[in-house]
């Protein structure tokens, strides 16, 4: 029995000390390396220890080839970085307290969520370009007359999945602000992908939908939502009622931030090659439009989160918090999961 506890004592910790890395073993030659994003760099990626481990959220198959073109990147500014990646941010943010990563890539939730965690020590690395004043909308079809949040009460409503900063948590608050009574609200929720909190944006299509084919007269959902579905003629297409943007909206809100707990070393060193990532060249920019910037990568701030941080005031400060609504204990005149 002891021989058996000792192999499994083994087994156990080669364990620990290789799922952490998604590293595959690459062929060492003279000439320059392309790695899976298509980056030319001219120092191949190499097997090493790393010294910093990043975590991020698998919202899509894209997310293994964007860190591991941020892998190769961050390599050959001699940063050895490597990364996790998670299902859920609430995995995430477990992570990077019991110390499994050292950064955490956090969607604004997350970010928040992290902040609350520490009692304010949590330290901000940065965000994209991107990410700055994040714009959410609130949609109407014609035919519901609906001229302003105050004709909203008594109509249906479709929201994004119930972790969604965009098309659930944040637009709801606001809405409340407004002195509109969310038990006047037929909802129903999208929930989609809970646990990437509304990264996927699968419930702001089914939103879209649901508007596009009757179902809600009123839908929550992201600026950039509404563009791609508008350019995509997947709404106002000539079919059914047209379907428009009120001219209130919620406050813009800031998106995605690097988060750590500790400023070691390693974290200077990979802010320092993150701060070092140039536009202007080829390489650099290539794996910067893979992870979605415009242009460049912008100091952090906090001002963007302010109303996210007072929606989520009643919140338990806990590990993995219970959602938001339940289908049992919730505001609403009727909540329907779909």
């Amino acid at each position: 029995a002891a021989k058996f506890a000792a192999r499994a004592m083994a087994l156990s910790a080669m364990r620990r000390a290789t799922t952490p890395h998604t590293i595959q073993s690459r062929a060492l030659s003279g000439v320059p390396y392309v790695g899976p994003a298509k980056i030319l760099y001219t120092q191949p990626y190499r097997v090493v220890k790393p010294e910093i481990i990043v975590g991020a959220v698998a919202y899509s198959p894209e997310v293994e080839k964007i860190w591991s073109g941020m892998r190769d990147y961050f390599f050959s500014q001699q940063v050895r970085m490597d990364f996790v990646l998670f299902t859920s941010y609430e995995a995430q943010v477990e992570a990077l307290f019991s110390n499994f990563i050292d950064i955490a890539w956090n969607g604004p939730v997350a970010h928040v969520r992290t902040q609350r965690r520490s009692y304010d020590s949590s330290i901000s690395l940065g965000m994209r370009d991107v990410d700055c004043g994040f714009v959410t909308r609130i949609a109407v079809r014609e035919d519901a007359n609906i001229t302003s949040i105050q004709d909203i009460p008594g109509h249906k409503l479709a929201t994004g999945s119930v972790d969604s900063p965009q098309a659930y948590i944040l637009p709801l608050h606001y809405l409340q602000s407004q002195g509109l009574p969310l038990g006047s609200l037929e909802v129903t929720r999208f929930d989609r992908d809970v646990g990437k909190h509304g990264d996927t944006a699968v419930g702001e299509v089914e939103v879209l939908k649901a508007l596009h084919e009757g179902r809600a007269d009123v839908g929550l959902v992201s600026q950039m939502m509404w563009d791609r579905a508008v350019t995509s003629a997947d709404i106002n297409n000539g079919q059914g009622s047209p379907i428009r943007l009120l001219d209130e909206a919620p406050p813009v809100f800031d998106h995605c931030q690097f988060d750590t707990l500790n400023r070691t070393e390693g974290v200077e060193r990979f802010s320092e090659a993150l701060w070092n990532m140039d536009w202007n060249d080829p390489a650099h920019r290539k794996v910067m439009q893979m992870e979605g910037l415009r242009e460049k990568w912008e100091p952090p701030r906090e001002s963007g989160y302010e109303d996210l941080r007072e929606a989520l005031r009643e919140e338990a400060n806990t590990p993995y918090p219970p959602q938001l609504h339940e289908t049992f204990n919730h505001p609403f005149k009727a909540l329907t999961i779909a």
